[in-house]
């Protein structure tokens, strides 16, 4: 009787207990491949952007202020106007 139940368990609860066990950890794998890509998206991102300088970052900034104040035309933007107002000059 003990090698029947002993034989059942080495046919059936092994190869179960096996299939679990490797389901489970596949399961995982395949699960953590999505935020794996992109976190490696995200690295490969990093690694080709510039250290930021906040002085460079300043320059920058002054020049295209500079630019474009010399560079801005006033104009008028048309609107209605009430009947009875007058200029403010």
């Amino acid at each position: 009787m003990a090698t029947a139940k002993s034989n059942q368990f080495l046919l059936r609860g092994i190869p179960f207990l096996c299939m679990m066990a490797f389901g489970s950890w596949g399961l995982s794998q395949f699960l953590k491949l999505p935020t794996q890509i992109k976190d490696d998206r995200k690295k490969r991102k990093i690694k080709g952007k510039e250290e930021f300088d906040l002085s460079k970052e300043l320059e920058r900034l002054e020049v295209q202020l500079k630019d474009e104040s010399d560079n801005y035309d006033y104009k008028r933007v048309p609107g209605p106007r009430p009947e009875g107002r007058r200029p403010a000059d």
